[in-house]
């Protein structure tokens, strides 16, 4: 487990949908970065932990906000900003723990053609380029 209540600002942690919030969020990172499953060191744990806090708060306050609509005569406006999400995470969050698994350096099994590269293009989901 990545995130606990206790990591969320008490406010959040009060609402009633919190622990399936974390259970869910718990379950994506760990699918999405699958390094967090194993070892992971402290740093990659607080990193984590960053973005997962993040789409909880996010989660928390949807459907806040407000609609207003004005109208004058033939002419309405409609401003909308209720914030409205799935309970997903978003392709940033996704890419953000995804780096957290990156290896830096050289690459298990890659193979480097040119021996002054010390790039790794082999898995570019895995390894830094």
């Amino acid at each position: 487990m990545i995130i606990q209540s206790s990591d969320l600002p008490a406010d959040v942690a009060a609402n009633p949908m919190v622990e399936t919030w974390i259970a869910g969020v718990n379950a994506r990172a760990l699918r999405v970065a699958p390094c967090l499953t194993a070892d992971p060191t402290d740093d990659q744990l607080a990193e984590a932990k960053l973005v997962l806090i993040g789409a909880i708060m996010r989660w928390s306050q949807a459907g806040a906000g407000a609609l207003q609509s004005q109208g004058a005569g033939p002419y309405t406006s409609t401003f909308d900003t209720r914030q409205r999400t799935g309970h997903n995470l978003w392709p940033s969050e996704i890419t953000q723990l995804q780096d957290i698994c990156k290896v830096s350096g050289p690459c298990a099994f890659a193979v480097d053609t040119v021996p002054v590269s010390t790039a790794c293009v082999a898995h570019p989901f895995v390894c830094d380029t």
